[in-house]
């Protein structure tokens, strides 16, 4: 009634579009900035007019529903924890965000702008706190160390997260993987919605992020990041002739950033070498991923109806690593890095089938959006977000689910109608 009050609806609507445009913005940065703008942005929409009932479909109500799937798995969860649903709160907040205002399209490739503006933002923020951390002054000279440990060599230290400016060191706000997903996003928006032809400094961006990227060295990610350009060139670049040599361009440097790539070196080299074989002792590498998938699929194979519970999913998983002597995954008690294992695990076939759901929902999407610019990028969110999940449980964090379900409820909003063309 306050919020009433004092504005109209018209400057709630203003207020509510800028409050989604700043929650774009700070995502890439600070988790706390986020998730305050989030709690605004639920307390205005709260006080909004609901003037539109178009989206009050089913893609809009199964996020609740996977967050009243997980909520359950806890009754039988023998870890009783409020945090796990404290973290997947926003499953419930979105639905209340977006059942107030329907953005037009002007205002959606806005807070895409903030969104990608936001990521250039934390990448700056990155190389600056790279910078100043690889600067020290030794007898009066200047010194550039960008080594954490004086006993690793340069190159060793970025296979070991051991340079400031690579992985760990480099993403101050993000973990690595969660980073390099936002700005695979951020380069898809600035290709699908052709930012980079109305202003030099997108494409500026799109080198910073592809940059960025490599530095962070996540190996998906990397793949990504190629595909990305790689569609665009089948779809958007004109000529067979131009098509062929943008696409061979493309293809050539990713292989070389692959190939220069620490990291995607070292696993090229052990996957010709061992293939992929388990071997409990490995620390690094592909081989943590092979153990966390087998150790999910005995646990799932034991409760594949209503999975363990997501207060004892990780128990269960560690029980796993211990029996099959996995010794760095149970040191490090590593999740499933599959997310349609990870929902297998917390909540069975249930939350599996919801989760497959919420899935489909973004497939449609992609199919019969009438505008071709945001049909191109649902396209690729979905294709950039599907390949993430076979390799990374990204909705086990505030930083994955946040953003995933932000850009979910984007998409499913978008007017499917003609009269929002003047908007676009």
């Amino acid at each position: 009634m306050f919020l009433k009050e004092i504005f109209d609806l018209k400057r709630r609507e203003r207020t509510w579009v800028f409050l989604l445009s700043l929650f774009a913005f700070c995502l890439p940065l600070h988790q706390k900035w986020s998730t305050l703008v989030l709690l605004a942005l639920v307390a205005i929409s709260l006080v909004m007019r609901k003037e539109k009932k178009t989206f009050w479909n089913l893609p809009f109500f199964l996020p609740p529903l996977l967050y009243l799937i997980i909520a359950l798995s806890l009754l039988y969860s023998e870890q009783w924890e409020f945090r796990y649903l404290e973290q997947r709160a926003s499953l419930v907040a979105f639905p209340v965000v977006f059942s107030a205002v329907g953005l037009i399209p002007k205002d959606r490739k806005r807070v895409f702008e903030y969104f990608i503006w936001g990521c250039a933002a934390a990448v700056m923020i990155c190389y600056g706190v790279a910078f100043y951390n690889s600067l020290s002054f030794l007898a009066g000279e200047l010194i550039f160390k960008p080594v954490v440990n004086d006993e690793f060599s340069f190159m060793y230290a970025v296979v070991r997260d051991g340079n400031y400016f690579f992985s760990t060191h480099f993403s101050i706000f993000h973990q690595t993987t969660y980073f390099a997903i936002y700005l695979n996003v951020a380069i898809a928006l600035i290709l699908a919605f052709s930012f980079w032809k109305k202003s030099k400094i997108h494409l500026f961006l799109l080198l910073l992020f592809s940059l960025s990227i490599f530095q962070l060295s996540s190996k998906i990610s990397i793949l990504i990041c190629i595909l990305i350009f790689l569609i665009y060139g089948l779809y958007r670049v004109k000529g067979t002739i131009n098509r062929g040599l943008f696409v061979a361009i493309i293809f050539s440097i990713g292989t070389v950033f692959i190939l220069n790539n620490p990291r995607g070196k070292i696993m090229i080299e052990a996957l010709v070498e061992k293939g992929f074989k388990i071997e409990p002792g490995e620390r690094y590498g592909y081989g943590l991923r092979l153990m966390s998938w087998d150790a999910a699929m005995t646990v799932i194979f034991n409760n594949p109806i209503l999975g363990v519970g997501i207060g004892d999913t990780q128990n269960e998983l560690n029980a796993v690593y211990l029996k099959k002597e996995y010794t760095h995954p149970l040191k490090e008690s590593l999740n499933a890095h599959n997310q349609f294992l990870q929902i297998l695990l917390v909540s069975g076939l249930l939350g599996f089938l919801t989760f497959l759901a919420i899935l489909y929902s973004l497939v449609q999407k992609s199919r019969f959006s009438i505008f071709m610019d945001f049909r191109f990028f649902n396209t690729l969110f979905l294709i950039m977000i599907t390949l993430s999940f076979l390799f990374e449980s990204v909705l086990n964090r505030y930083s994955g689910i946040s953003f995933f379900f932000f850009f979910y409820y984007l998409m499913i909003t978008q007017e499917e109608r003609k009269s929002s063309i003047d908007g676009n």
